[in-house]
């Protein structure tokens, strides 16, 4: 036979001189563009609390527009909260395993995994709760913005970004602080819990939903409160309150990330203690103090979350509001 195999038009032409049985094989190859994506902030209309999104890697970034005795969220700090998602999600990073990486987003898409058909989003707004009027994070805010409990119920969602943190000094450590933490809480419960093979046992912190007491997280989270590395006075003080479990588990693995990249000198002084021992700063303390810990980080976290550069950090995020994003939306 004769005939062209491939076309722009996606159609093919065979020409056969003889009876002949043809058969064909085809596969979807899918381009990892659509998952590794940096879109612009485009309006959200209607407007309900929230008024422009910005697509980053999988995740919907949704910041509140000027309402409730607020100004709005600067494009400036929801382009740096989305540089800070490329920085964690780089291909490139080391260590990364592309593959697993992949599943991460595809997880935090809503594509596949454990909250499949919601899609992570990371919701992000100005100085704290109480600073509108009304509260947007209290029970009758649905009354107050008509539609925000049906707009989130869409979207899997965790914690703030604030900008302007009430309790931030406005520096740029200050600033570093608020929006890794924060990030991470949203990338470790929709993204690194689908990443690697075997996460979405290993990592799952739905204590409300299921037992989670044999579980990697769980385990190494108690060594590490047994151990004195991780002290929980501020979640309650009890370890065997399972309704504080989730946020325990949560602040835990913020807490073991920061340890494993060593960047105890982004907290004021240096230190977190007693909520997280200083003898647990840096891997070496983590393998001797929190094992479980250690090994966790490395099977699960490693694979999947890039390490960012504290001097590209700290371009960004410069004392009063200085230094640039560095997004480039595609």
């Amino acid at each position: 036979w004769t005939g062209a195999i491939a076309s722009a038009e996606l159609e093919i032409e065979i020409l056969v001189s003889e009876a002949k049985t043809i058969s064909a094989t085809f596969s979807l190859v899918q381009s990892n563009e659509i998952y590794y994506s940096s879109g612009d902030i485009v309006p959200i209309e209607p407007v309900i609390f929230y008024n422009r999104k910005l697509d980053v890697n999988g995740v919907k970034l949704i910041a509140a527009g000027e309402i409730g005795g607020q100004e709005a969220v600067p494009n400036f700090w929801i382009y740096k909260t989305a540089r800070v998602f490329k920085l964690l999600t780089d291909i490139d990073g080391e260590d990364i395993d592309a593959n697993s990486q992949l599943n991460m987003i595809k997880t935090l898409k809503g594509e596949i995994g454990w909250h499949q058909g919601r899609p992570a989003g990371q919701r992000i707004a100005r100085g704290g709760g109480n600073e509108y009027s009304p509260n947007f994070l209290d029970d009758n805010r649905n009354q107050s913005y008509p539609g925000i409990e049906a707009f989130e119920d869409a979207l899997a969602l965790d914690d703030m970004v604030w900008y302007k943190n009430i309790d931030s000094k406005g520096t740029g450590d200050d600033d570093i602080n608020e929006i890794i933490e924060h990030i991470l809480h949203t990338l470790h419960r929709f993204g690194v819990r689908g990443g690697v093979e075997g996460s979405t046992e290993a990592l799952n912190i739905e204590a409300e939903e299921e037992d989670i007491t044999n579980t990697d997280i769980f385990l190494a989270m108690k060594e590490a409160y047994t151990n004195g590395v991780f002290g929980i006075e501020g979640y309650g003080g009890d370890i065997n309150n399972r309704d504080a479990w989730p946020v325990m588990l949560k602040e835990y693995q913020y807490l073991l990330t920061y340890g494993m990249w060593e960047f105890s000198e982004f907290w004021d002084g240096g230190s977190l203690s007693p909520e997280w021992n200083d003898n647990a700063r840096t891997p070496s303390g983590i393998l001797a103090n929190n094992p479980l810990g250690y090994a966790l980080y490395n099977k699960y976290f490693a694979p999947v979350i890039s390490k960012p550069s504290k001097e590209v950090l700290r371009t960004i995020f410069q004392d009063n509001d200085q230094g640039e994003s560095g997004y480039i939306p595609d």
